[in-house]
């Protein structure tokens, strides 16, 4: 694999008959262009057909077949809005408050997501990812990346992003790995979103991508609250925004102890 600092590094993921690319160095107005494309065909295309009880997890998530005429691909629609107890806490809302978040700040590791109407229960519908494996199947298969350190740093950059989003730690089948690319992805954010704006317990941040400790430091907090506010709640807001200075904090001691070029890549 060529160099990432002298090559575009672009994120592809092949869905069905189309493909959702995001540049690593940060998105261009194509790739913009490209996203929105996709939102506007999770947004419209015809529903072809709902499969209900094939994809198992505690959100009950269906299958959903669309066609918009010119391509035919596969969504996952989530529907359950739970906000209480906390520890049984869990919304389709999530999902969608994750993807805009993520492209807020231009990673571009989580599939687009959007609000839908699917027969007649309101939820988030999300582009399916085909030809993907899990990180917690890889392990147990010994695949091994072409490139090691990139995948290395893109494990630790969708760490990061888990922290700022309060996931909870060491679900390796919510990480998955196009098989031929090699590119990774995080999908799942159901449960995530919490109010608190501590970091979760064990999970640990030991390096970040420059561009997702810029984009941090860039995001501004009035832009945050804009962006999640039809998704999350104030509370779920304020601990958002507690946990990016949280993180911004701790990856500034980290510079200082360690030096820039140890902790930035």
């Amino acid at each position: 694999m060529k160099n990432k600092i002298t090559v575009i590094w672009l994120l592809l993921f092949t869905f069905g008959s189309g493909l959702w690319a995001e540049p690593r160095t940060g998105p261009s107005g194509q790739d913009k262009i490209k996203l929105a494309e996709f939102e506007k065909f999770l947004e419209t295309a015809s529903i072809v057909s709902v499969d209900k009880g094939k994809v198992p997890g505690r959100n009950d998530p269906w299958i959903v077949r669309l066609n918009d005429g010119k391509s035919a691909r596969k969504g996952i629609f989530k529907y359950i809005d739970r906000a209480a107890p906390a520890y049984l806490r869990v919304s389709y809302k999530y999902e969608i408050a994750a993807y805009r978040l993520d492209r807020l700040m231009g990673l571009g590791r989580v599939p687009p997501a959007v609000e839908r109407v699917v027969e007649g229960t309101r939820g988030s519908l999300q582009l399916f990812l085909e030809g993907c494996i899990n990180e917690k199947d890889r392990r147990l298969k010994k695949l091994e990346p072409p490139d090691s350190r990139a995948f290395e740093e893109d494990l630790e950059e969708i760490n990061v992003f888990e922290i700022l989003t309060a996931c909870e730690p060491g679900k390796l089948d919510e990480i998955l790995i196009h098989t031929e690319t090699w590119q990774v992805c995080r999908i799942d954010f159901s449960e995530a979103f919490t109010s608190s704006a501590e970091l979760i317990n064990g999970q640990e941040i030991k390096r970040c991508s420059r561009r997702l400790y810029q984009g941090l430091r860039q995001l501004k907090d009035a832009a945050l609250r804009e962006k999640m506010k039809p998704c999350l709640g104030e509370a779920e807001i304020k601990g958002l925004i507690g946990r990016k200075k949280a993180i911004l904090d701790k990856i500034g001691r980290l510079i200082k102890e360690k030096g820039e070029a140890a902790v930035l890549f």
